[in-house]
C-alpha cells in the first residue's frame, strides 16, 4: 500500500487534568475529539495553530491507538480500521491549505504598491 504524506496543522491545546494540573500539548485538530472525550470538553482549551506536521492518513489510527489506547480510539473514531480518521486527516489538511492560501493572499495585498 502506498502511503502518501499529508500536511495537517498543529494546535496548541491546554488540558486541565485536575484542579492543580494543566498540561499544554500540541496536537492535530482531529485529536481534540479524543482529548475532550477523555478529559471532558470543558477541560480542553483550543489555542492557536503553531505549525504543521506531515502524517500518513492511513497510519494515524495506529499512531493514536499507541498514544491513547485502541479502545479509546475505536470509541471516538470508530472501529473501521482508521477509515473515518483518515477522512478527518484529509479534511484537516484541506482546511490548512485554505487558511494558508488566505494568509498568502492577504500578504500579497499588503505588499502590493498603492496606486
Amino acid at each position: 500500500m502506498n502511503m502518501s504524506k499529508t500536511t495537517v496543522p498543529l494546535l496548541e491545546v491546554t488540558v486541565r487534568r485536575d484542579a492543580n494540573t494543566i498540561t499544554p500539548v500540541t496536537v492535530a485538530p482531529y485529536e481534540l475529539t479524543i482529548l475532550k472525550n477523555m478529559f471532558g470538553k470543558e477541560n480542553v482549551t483550543e489555542g492557536d495553530a503553531v505549525g504543521v506536521i506531515e502524517v500518513e492518513a492511513e497510519a494515524e489510527h495506529e499512531r493514536l491507538a499507541a498514544k491513547y489506547g485502541f479502545e479509546k480510539v475505536a470509541k471516538v473514531y470508530g472501529d473501521d480500521d482508521g477509515e473515518r480518521l483518515a477522512e478527518l486527516v484529509q479534511k484537516a489538511a484541506v482546511r490548512a491549505e485554505r487558511a494558508s492560501a488566505k494568509r498568502a493572499e492577504k500578504s500579497e495585498k499588503a505588499d502590493a504598491p498603492e496606486v
